[in-house]
């Protein structure tokens, strides 16, 4: 643990405290195992699922409907194409 916050610092934690705090507040509120142990593995597991959720819809949040390599023409590079050039059909250069 002590290597995993060194390497990664402030980021993980500030990533992480939503889900840890949520998981904390769903153990105290419904977890009663009368076990220690139970309760603390049952926390785990679901400060587990709370960070997969948060992390697939921050990855859903932050995708486009653009793929990457879509480059947006400026609008001097739309008139210049508007025109055409008889010499580039297809995106093949003829002559």
């Amino acid at each position: 643990m002590y290597l995993l916050t060194k390497s990664r610092g402030l980021r993980l934690a500030a990533h992480e405290s939503l889900a840890a705090i949520f998981a904390l507040f769903v153990a105290e509120t419904f977890y009663r195992f009368h076990s220690f142990t139970l309760e603390c593995l049952a926390f785990l597991a679901t400060w587990y699922g709370v960070s997969s959720a948060l992390n697939k819809a921050r990855k859903f949040e932050n995708q486009t409907d653009v793929p990457r390599h879509v480059r947006f023409l400026r609008p001097n590079e739309q008139a210049e194409r508007a025109e055409g050039c008889p010499s580039e059909i297809g995106g093949i250069r003829r002559g």
